[in-house]
């Protein structure tokens, strides 16, 4: 924050952890506004998280995204995602990335890349997420994938093609904010460095 901005800053007068959920912590914080305003806000304080954009060619050499089907409690139906996750406790970012994408698709990444970061929802979350691009994959033979899910996680692993998401984003199951993020930062990326998406994919399958 600039010296312009403190007049919009506000600062901690008291905060306490009211409730844990599992992955996240619910605080109650009493905040004081620089023109003696006073009020209590309700923060998530959760860890930080990863998403993770794997490139793969299909078997009719189209240039895909390796994505993840799941069932989302919050909205009670099934969406199409990018690999993601928590970063746990002593776990950089890269680490974070590598170890969700071999969890929940089989394949590791001989290329991965730092893309982006945001805080997903700074008016009440505390938390940021990391976006990697993960280039170069490489099926691990002794694993079907899916093998290190959380207990209550269930999803399929499938491809699709870059033209889709670009398309359907926004509609059916492609409806995770974080994934459509995430699709912004790649597309990002080839607009900086000049390429396309089908021009980057290089593959070690």
């Amino acid at each position: 924050m600039n010296d312009r901005d403190d007049h919009l800053s506000w600062k901690n007068i008291t905060s306490k952890r009211i409730r844990r959920c599992g992955i996240f912590d619910l605080f109650e914080t009493r905040r004081q506004a620089q023109n003696g305003k006073e009020g209590v806000f309700h923060l998530l304080q959760a860890p930080d998280w990863v998403n993770v954009v794997p490139v793969l060619p299909d078997e009719q050499g189209r240039s895909c995204f390796l994505m993840v089907k799941q069932y989302r409690q919050g909205i009670s139906a099934v969406t199409v995602e990018f690999p993601a996750g928590l970063i746990e406790a002593e776990e950089t970012p890269p680490a974070a990335a590598e170890r969700e994408l071999f969890e929940e698709t089989g394949y590791r990444s001989k290329i991965l890349r730092a893309i982006g970061t945001i805080y997903p929802n700074p008016a009440f979350m505390t938390n940021r997420c990391y976006t990697f691009l993960a280039e170069d994959l490489v099926r691990d033979r002794l694993s079907e994938g899916s093998e290190g899910l959380d207990e209550l996680e269930l999803l399929d692993v499938l491809l699709v093609p870059i033209e889709t998401l670009l398309a359907e984003i926004g509609r059916g199951p492609y409806c995770n904010s974080m994934t459509a993020l995430a699709l912004y930062w790649y597309e990002r990326l080839n607009r900086d460095s000049g390429e396309k998406g089908a021009d980057r994919i290089r593959t070690g399958v």
